[in-house]
């Protein structure tokens, strides 16, 4: 929106209104004008009302481009708060603020050469960084110096490394800025001067100096910081242990474990996760114990609880098969949930050490230790552990009766078939029961079968449900209970066969409307059967005479436009709708014609409808 002449200098009066509000409406509404608003606004800017002040500043920085950038570069003179507007401005307005800010760096004015270079960092762009280097090397003042160092490191100006190794003899402030540089450029030639550091009389300078060498990550500082180790106390120590295990270096000493241990014990977890990488290097197995216990606490609730156990677990697997993580099964100090994560790193590992363990662990009072115990047997599948499972098939709880039988059924032994036919007996979950048929399924289809009499309805209906077997599908196709009929026929409808055909066939006159639905579903599945699938058009139920249009749609047969015709008038308006769209895939030109009509039609729905389906049908791609 561009803002007219008469109403610009209307705003522009508006400025000076004596009510705040209105003051403010006119500067928001000059974020739409061009440069002649720029000097108002920026008068604006020193409006004693907090809401003008930042809808002005907010209008600047909308206009934007080199003339605004070039006219409020003077307030990096002015007083603090206009100074600091200045800055969001420039930093918004973006890289056309950058040659303007050149003459600045020989301003006499210290703060004016600091904010030019600080917006340069803000901005994260310069085409002149060799004058960084120069100010870095030459500047009278240590704050413009240090400015200048960080900007090299932002800007990535490697010409500058001489300048930047200089700094680090230059006063602290300066050298920490350059110690940061030198960390993002990340030159393994900056390394002896940075560890030269490491022998400084002060603490700050030596700490920084080992974060650093750590985060250049370069094994030809590994000993340096390993010969500092030996002298380094408290935090010191701890920060060289830190930039040894970014490098990837795990020192053999003796106590480096236990500083490990006590630093994953007792850091924040962003520390905890690259300590972990220290003891998985130094295959200390004492270690195991503080990571499951930490991994113990973790709530399960916090967003990245999970993505933590994962490394983690993943840390645990690089230990292996040891002794001291199958241990962690007996440790009674253990809380249940590391003890669930120690489980289930045994059965990632495929451990067939701990199956003994695992086993007793069956019986725990924990659920989740049970099911855990249950699902890492089922990795391992050793022998030992069948009968143990077995027994859990009448575990208390449901949730590790369906791991249970879960596991039985991929393990597929048979011996497992009448201890789980049994449980469906008795079972009253679902979800349980669905997990067992799919077991019996998986081993011995006809063992089942053979039962599924003797049951009630639920077994059966899961079993229509995820039977594959034609015999079995088609007993229960027959079966008086709706909800097995109707789970047996949507099963069927994943079998290309004859048989399956004729059922279908025959289902379509089914008395139960459900079942004609379900019918003409599965047909539409298969591809099969149009000429039975026509003949439910008329059906009486709207649902079955939906599908059926449904179906034929999908057949892409152009011979079914015309049975399809009539239902454009079905007094349900969902079958309409389908109907449409299945003329519009059979044809395409002649869709035209035949939809036409319904433009007029009293449902707004269907009028909508028809119009994207005919304005579709009239693009260039769908025209000869």
């Amino acid at each position: 929106m561009i803002i007219g002449t008469e109403r610009l200098a209307k705003l522009i009066k508006g400025l000076a209104h004596p009510d705040s509000t209105h003051r403010r409406s006119a500067a928001e509404a000059l974020s739409y004008s061009d440069e002649r608003a720029i000097y108002p606004l920026i008068k604006a800017l020193k409006d004693d009302n907090p809401g003008v002040q930042d809808a002005a500043m907010r209008s600047l920085i909308s206009i934007g481009g080199e003339v605004t950038a070039y006219m409020v570069i003077p307030l990096l003179r002015d007083e603090p708060y206009l100074r600091n507007t200045a800055m969001i401005i420039l930093k918004e307005i973006g890289s056309v603020t950058i040659p303007l800010l050149y003459s600045l760096l020989k301003n006499k004015d210290d703060n004016v050469r600091k904010f030019a270079i600080d917006l340069i960092c803000k901005i994260k762009q310069c085409n002149y960084p060799q004058e960084m280097a120069r100010i870095l090397a030459s500047d009278p003042n240590p704050n413009v110096r240090a400015s200048a160092a960080k900007a090299i490191g932002i800007l990535h100006y490697k010409d500058a490394l001489p300048q930047l190794l200089e700094a680090l003899r230059d006063e602290e402030w300066v050298c920490f800025s350059a110690l940061e540089s030198l960390a993002m450029l990340k030159d393994e030639s900056s390394i002896e001067p940075i560890a030269s550091l490491l022998n400084s009389p002060h603490d700050v300078i030596r700490y920084a100096a080992i974060d650093t060498l750590g985060r250049i990550a370069s094994p030809r500082s590994s000993k340096d910081l390993l010969s500092h180790l030996q002298k380094a106390v408290g935090f010191e120590k701890t920060a060289t242990i830190k930039s040894l295990v970014l490098i990837g270096i795990t020192p053999a000493m003796s106590e480096i474990s236990d500083v490990l241990i006590d630093m994953f014990r007792n850091g924040d977890w962003d520390e905890r996760l690259i300590i972990l990488k220290g003891l998985v290097g130094l295959q200390d197995a004492k270690a195991i114990y503080t990571i499951i216990d930490i991994a113990g606490s973790l709530d399960p609730s916090e967003p990245d609880a999970e993505e933590k156990l994962l490394i983690i677990k993943d840390a645990l697997r690089n230990f292996g098969c040891s002794n001291a993580l199958i241990d962690m099964l007996n440790d009674t100090g253990i809380k249940y949930r590391g003890k669930q994560i120690a489980i289930e790193s045994l059965g990632d590992l495929g451990c067939e050490k701990a199956v003994p363990h695992l086993i007793r662990l069956l019986k725990s009072k924990f659920r989740d230790v049970r099911r855990a115990a249950v699902m890492a047997l089922d990795k391992i599948n050793d022998e030992d552990a069948k009968q143990a499972l077995i027994d859990s098939i009448y575990d208390y709880d449901g949730h590790v009766r369906k791991a249970t039988v879960s596991t039985l059924g991929k393990v597929g032994d048979k011996t497992s078939i009448q201890p789980i036919l049994k449980l469906l007996y008795t079972e009253r979950y679902q979800d349980v029961i669905e997990e067992a048929v799919m077991a019996l399924l998986n081993i011995d289809p006809a063992a089942l079968f053979s039962h599924l009499d003797e049951f009630c309805g639920y077994v059966k209906e899961a079993t229509g449900k995820y039977a594959k077997d034609i015999n079995i599908l088609l007993s229960l196709s027959e079966d008086k209970v709706l909800k097995i009929k109707l789970a047996a026929i949507v099963g069927l409808g994943k079998i290309q066969d004859e048989r399956v055909y004729k059922r279908l066939a025959k289902a379509i006159h089914d008395d139960e409307p459900e079942v004609r639905k379900a019918s003409v579903k599965a047909m539409g599945e298969l591809h099969c059967c149009h000429n039975e699938i026509k003949s439910t058009l008329n059906d009486k139920d709207m649902w079955v005479r939906f599908y059926a249009v449904k179906a034929l749609g999908n057949s892409l047969r152009q011979d079914m436009i015309k049975p399809l015709i009539p239902l454009l008038y079905d007094k349900e308006v969902p079958v309409v709708l389908s109907t449409i769209d299945a003329i519009a895939k059979l044809g395409d030109k002649e869709a035209f014609n035949i939809l036409n009509p319904l433009l007029n039609h009293s449902d707004s729905s269907i009028r909508e409808r028809v119009h994207q389906v005919i304005n579709s049908i009239r693009c260039p791609e769908n025209v000869e």
